[in-house]
């Protein structure tokens, strides 16, 4: 399978609110979060381990991270193995962002997450409408936090999966990713959306697997617009993970979407050289 949604970089430079978001759900015995989280050969190894047999690995540029997990960290730590597939991320209240979005593109991102609601910034400013623009352009895929967060001091304003309609309105060809599927409560929303725009995908991290098929029942009609994600690791331990996947009783045809060929889609359209 392939994991779409997996957060690394350098955990003692976390603050202290994200090193407890990432160790509150509990983890394989003995696991040693704190190296596997920084070192691309012990997560790439973790993962494989279950399966996964390529993740996209997630910069995240703000207050929590202390600015540190930029496009250049996990463009840094995606180099050595084709199993990660590294997106960057632009933060306009700490980047000048077309100096950003051109250093994020030479050190070889292959496509962006963003954080309004986490980061407090408008989506539809104009350097940020360009940038979408770029990558319509470039076929760079771009994600976009939804549902709750679990960092503090964040204002509850982009979250919901309906604000980022007009962005994928306006850039029909730029492959958006509402990650979270607008949990916990706006999964119909991001449905509606799915189902209604060809552009747009649903990531399903941190989503219980149990919760999606209470939402989107048999998942027949999403099942070429959800992309799974773990959102590790917040998600904690992969074999409950995997656990939780196999008692949601996701017939195989469908899982295999979910679980591999949604991404793979979607990666392999990304042009080799970005």
């Amino acid at each position: 399978m392939i994991d779409f949604h997996v957060h690394a970089g350098q955990f003692d430079l976390l603050r202290d609110d994200i090193q407890g978001l990432l160790t509150k759900r509990p983890f394989e015995p003995g696991f040693d979060l704190r190296a596997v989280f920084s070192s691309p050969v012990e997560l790439e190894k973790y993962l494989r381990s279950y399966g996964v047999e390529r993740a996209v690995v997630l910069a995240e540029c703000g207050p929590g991270t202390n600015f540190t997990i930029d496009s250049e960290m996990i463009a840094r730590f995606a180099a050595n193995s084709p199993f990660f597939v590294p997106f960057g991320s632009i933060n306009p209240n700490h980047h000048e962002v077309p100096a950003e979005f051109a250093k994020s593109l030479q050190v070889g991102v292959r496509g962006f997450k963003f954080y309004p609601a986490d980061h407090g910034f408008d989506p539809y400013v104009q350097e940020m409408m360009k940038v979408y623009g770029e990558c319509q352009e470039r076929g760079l895929p771009v994600m976009f936090h939804t549902g709750k967060t679990g960092q503090r001091g964040v204002e509850p304003k982009f979250i919901q999966p309906e604000e980022f309609e007009r962005i994928a309105r306006s850039f029909p060809k730029l492959t958006l990713i509402l990650a979270h599927c607008g949990r916990p409560s706006w999964y119909q929303s991001a449905r509606s959306l799915a189902l209604e725009l060809e552009n747009v995908y649903l990531d399903t991290a941190l989503v219980e697997p149990v919760d999606l098929r209470r939402e989107y029942g048999d998942l027949r009609d999403l099942r070429h617009k959800l992309i799974f994600g773990s959102d590790w690791p917040v998600a904690g331990s992969y074999a409950v993970l995997m656990q939780k996947l196999e008692e949601a009783r996701i017939t195989p045809d469908i899982a295999d979407d979910l679980l591999r060929n949604n991404a793979r889609r979607i990666i392999d359209a990304i042009p080799a050289a970005a």
